[in-house]
């Protein structure tokens, strides 16, 4: 397993939050993938996609992940990321690759007020589609799996611990 790690899951399962607190604790750089392609791209994620479509931001998104692939840290990833092959094959060359599991009842309620571009005007029904489409590849692509649905300091915890086994 690798040093640095990549935090995927769907969207409002804690990648963020998590992240941070990952890194904090091994001490290192903490990278938000989304927020780092808003801040080079100086636009907003969903602005991005209304000027350029998913297909647009998805370009952009695998060209900052091979950027982000020679660091060493902790990167949390978009929620959609991992559903692409040329994506997953980065993640498994250059990061230890962790899924956030979360039930979609906790996703949905941290989510369904937000703007994220894949949401926005969709029922609960479709947002569940998505999430029961996305789960099995998140499943297939990562190194670690761990129940995401307790505070950030007890997920990292299981992080670190099923890192040890592994080793």
């Amino acid at each position: 397993m690798r040093d640095n790690y990549a935090l995927v899951g769907f969207m409002g399962c804690g990648k963020t939050t998590v992240g941070r607190e990952l890194a904090k604790r091994l001490q290192c750089p903490f990278w938000d993938l989304d927020a780092a392609i808003a801040q080079g791209e100086r636009r907003t994620i969903p602005e991005i996609f209304a000027q350029q479509g998913e297909a647009g931001f998805r370009e952009l998104e695998h060209a900052y992940l091979k950027q982000a692939a020679g660091r060493r840290g902790v990167l949390s990833c978009g929620g959609g990321l991992a559903l692409f092959p040329r994506n997953r094959e980065v993640l498994s060359r250059h990061f230890t690759t962790v899924f956030l599991d979360c039930d979609f009842e906790t996703c949905y309620q941290r989510i369904r007020a937000s703007s994220r571009p894949l949401v926005q005007d969709k029922s609960e029904a479709e947002v569940r589609a998505l999430f029961e489409s996305r789960y099995p590849i998140y499943q297939a692509c990562c190194d670690l799996q761990v129940n995401a649905a307790h505070s950030p300091f007890m997920v990292v915890q299981e992080i670190l611990k099923q890192r040890r086994r592994h080793r």
